[in-house]
């Protein structure tokens, strides 16, 4: 208790001092409030929630978005929203999701520890299966466009118009893969003005950031319009990690950079009324994550052992560099990993996006084709003796998707609706093969290697094949006689998925044939085809009454839902997850536009929450019995209490708990906490336990002030991120745990009087605090039968840089 308390009072004292300098400097420069350099700089936009005219430059800005499928001010939209548009991206130095789950509540973001599958979180639901058998149930969509593979996700936001983050199930309008929400990424389209712009930043771990865009008119007749955007990105750093190894194949590039990112974008109008924007994007991300095994757990098999002959025992030499056999030794970026690992993921979106103005209604198509390719190799133990290899892991995906809408138009009638058809297919191909050479084993020496060594190699692929048809209509009492600011919202959506395919998995024990003599009854070659098929309703409905012009309230239920799947190679289809969440708010706007404060409370009833087991050498997916509940309340506030100066603050507090959960899942060998004393199996019931990845708590604290000067606006921001404790494993045991921590950012940035001219220097994570992004764990061959040793990945550490750009 008492260490959290430091933790907030220190990043509370960082703003408190940021903001007695600030009302200071203000005292100091108020004479110049009217200086005419505040022209053409832009200190927030300058539009009221209508769309109307401007009323200064310091007010909140509006965002229009189009979470609903329609364009509307997203303080009008009666769901918890989070849009954040492209200005306040590059001001908070919002470059990628681990920056993004830091501003959003209830949104955590987790680097991929193996295959490169991130895991996206919202509001206790993550992706639980980061393999091609599964989907995120949060959906993340790139100018409509919704991608299955979390390896899809972009890790560097640039030349992006907004981000919106949906909270909580979205299944009439985005369906079965956004159950714990979803992300949209809308980017800069072409416009008729003829621009462009480049920047560059350079920073330590030799970061070097190239990015740049151009924008141009190439028709603009009459009849007949065509504007074309490029957009490119090059990115490299050094490794935030040091490997120890002097292993002939060892590798030293984890958690570098090697990213590159093209897109292009052709608007065409045929008349006012039919317009087509066509896109193509394409990115190749290198360098693996870095994983560091915390074996200190279980260092016997490390450090001692009767491994058989050949090859040898191979022992890890107690004192040596590569000693982390203690808590006190383990330092979470040095390892020595002495098998290679490398790391390539390739990503094509193409997508065609039209829309047709009916009189009536506006027919929009939005069709979608995307590629994924990744490859990996990784350290099977994360040491420096070569008992554990991933020797290969390659995903190859391809998708098709169509969605066909009609939005009403006619913004007089109480009436709007929408309707429309989505579908979908994807092909997902997965080659996985991972050794453990039985070195090290000390069960003993009439068994050695016997329950250690083994071959495993799987492959197979996964269809999916989705179609749902869907519509949602707002009734508005305000535009008839009855004159009652109150909308009514109901929607329905119907899903059909079909998930088919083939598997295929050989299993070996070597040793086992040579100690005991007899057939192994776990081994052989399994495989052939799998189909299943699911049909759900999803749906909502909801009030949201307008209090005044600038406040409403609202309250929603609404249902979503996620598609079973299964583990490739594993002969093992697990059934689908669905929720019942109930959503109250209140949106408001006050003082002029100065303050925006939005609160959201809700509850979540989930069924059958899939989650991910690793229980002995079985990998696969459980759906938990009981009712597992959500309980939690968002706040978001804005707010510019004196000219110039902005202060932002987010908050979530929740409380998760799985529902009866009875499962094999223990890493532990034995019987764990929580678990029965007779087996195995040994049967755990994790009832009661907190969601992996959603921390009880997470405060965002924001505040930048604008100094105006005769050479242009100087603003100096602070951010500073507070989180409780974090949770990797339904076990919730000691060691996979993130604590409770705190992470602040430094920015001070440079707008010229004309704002062409920008520069930029930051210092993120002053802390350089070593804080958890996601935990895998080993195989529990490597805890010689008691624990498997946890396998982190982390948050980079303080990075420092600086970023000067050109806009025209």
């Amino acid at each position: 208790m008492c260490t959290n308390l430091k933790i907030s009072l220190r990043g509370g004292a960082a703003l408190i001092c940021f903001l007695g300098f600030a009302q200071l400097a203000h005292a100091a420069t108020s004479s110049n409030v009217n200086d005419p350099n505040l022209k053409g700089i832009k200190t927030a936009a300058a539009t009221d929630t209508g769309g109307g005219s401007a009323k200064g430059t310091n007010v909140i800005e509006t965002v229009t978005v189009t979470a609903e499928k329609r364009e509307e001010p997203s303080q009008k939209v009666a769901i918890p929203l989070t849009a954040v548009d492209g200005s306040m991206l590059d001001s908070k130095g919002i470059i990628g999701f681990k920056e993004l789950g830091m501003s959003v509540p209830s949104l955590r973001f987790g680097a991929g520890v193996t295959g490169g599958e991130n895991v996206i979180t919202m509001r206790g639901l993550g992706s639980q299966n980061t393999t091609p058998g599964g989907d995120s149930p949060v959906a993340y969509s790139v100018d409509g466009v919704t991608l299955q593979r979390t390896t899809s996700v972009d890790p560097e936001f640039y030349d992006i118009d907004r981000i919106e983050v949906l909270r909580g199930p979205q299944g009439t309008l985005y369906g079965r893969n956004s159950v714990g929400g979803s992300i949209n990424v809308i980017t800069n389209k072409p416009t008729d003005t003829l621009g462009g712009g480049v920047d560059v930043l350079i920073g330590d771990y030799s970061a070097r950031i190239f990015r740049g865009w151009a924008n141009a008119p190439l028709i603009d007749d009459a009849g007949f319009k065509m504007y074309a955007r490029i957009t490119g990105v090059s990115a490299q750093h050094d490794p935030y990690s040091k490997n120890l190894s002097t292993a002939p194949g060892a590798t030293h590039n984890q958690d570098a950079q090697d990213f590159q990112m093209l897109r292009g974008q052709v608007y065409m109008e045929f008349s006012p009324d039919l317009n087509v924007l066509l896109s193509a994007s394409s990115s190749t991300n290198r360098d693996p994550v870095a994983t560091n095994a915390a074996w200190w757990e279980t260092p016997t098999r490390y450090m001692t052992g009767v491994a058989p002959t050949p090859p040898g025992n191979q022992v890890i030499t107690p004192g040596s560099a590569c000693d982390f056999s203690t808590m006190a030794k383990y330092k979470p970026r040095v390892f020595c990993h002495d098998y290679p690992e490398n790391a390539d993921n390739r990503v094509t979106v193409y997508s065609g996006t039209l829309n047709w103005n009916l009189g009536w209604a506006t027919l929009t198509s939005v069709t979608g084709y995307s590629t994924s390719k990744v490859s990996q190799t990784s350290d099977g133990d994360g040491s420096g003796v070569p008992m554990a290899f991933g020797s290969a892991w390659f995903l190859k995906q391809q998708q098709i998707s169509e969605e066909i809408r009609l939005t009403s138009t006619d913004e007089d009638s109480p009436l709007k609706w929408i309707g429309g058809l989505y579908y979908f297919w994807a092909n997902n191909f997965e080659n996985f093969a991972y050794i453990d050479s039985g070195l090290n084993d000390n069960f003993s020496p009439l068994a050695t290697g016997a329950f250690d060594a083994f071959d495993f190699l799987s492959h197979g692929n996964t269809k999916t094949m989705s179609f749902a048809p869907f519509g949602q209509i707002d009734y508005d009492l305000g535009k008839t006689s009855l004159d009652i600011p109150l909308t009514i919202t109901a929607g329905i959506r119907y899903t059909v998925d079909r998930k088919y395919g083939y598997n295929y998995l050989d299993y070996e024990l070597p040793y086992y044939f040579t100690v005991f003599g007899v057939a192994c009854p776990f081994c052989g070659v399994g495989q052939g085809p799998f189909s299943k098929d699911w049909g759900q309703w999803t749906g909502k409905a909801g009030l949201n009454y307008q209090i005044a012009s600038n406040v409403m309230a609202y309250a929603t239920a609404s249902r979503g839902y996620i598609s079973g799947g299964n583990i490739i190679g594993l002969a093992h289809v697990y059934g689908p997850e669905s929720m019942w969440s109930y959503d109250v708010g209140v949106k408001s706007r006050f003082w002029d536009d100065r303050v925006q404060l939005n609160v959201a409370g809700y509850h979540e009833e989930i069924s059958n929450l899939q989650v991910f087991i690793q229980s002995s050498t079985q990998s696969g997916i459980n759906n938990v019995n009981g009712l597992t509940q959500v309980n939690g309340l968002e706040a978001e506030l804005d707010a510019i209490p004196i000219d110039n100066l902005r202060f932002n603050a987010t908050l979530n507090v929740n409380h998760s708990t799985y529902g009866r959960y009875i499962t094999t899942d223990t890493r532990f060998g034995g019987p764990g906490p929580g678990c029965s004393l007779v087996g195995p199996p040994f049967l755990c019931n994790f009832a009661g336990h907190t969601l992996n990845q959603t921390p009880p708590y997470t405060v965002d604290l924001g505040a930048q002030y604008d100094f105006i000067t005769s050479i242009g606006t100087i603003t100096p921001r602070v951010d500073a991120f507070i989180s409780g404790k974090v949770q990797f494993l339904p076990d919730n045991y000691i060691t996979s745990q993130q604590k409770p921590y705190t992470l602040t950012n430094l920015h001070l940035t440079w707008v010229s009087t004309n704002g062409h001219y920008k520069a930029e220097a930051f210092v993120n994570n002053i802390e350089n605090a070593d804080v958890i992004s996601n935990d895998g764990t080993q195989s529990i061959t490597l805890g010689q039968q008691a624990l498997e040793p946890d396998n982190f990945a982390y948050y980079p550490p303080r990075t420092v840089g600086f970023r000067f750009g050109v806009n025209y």
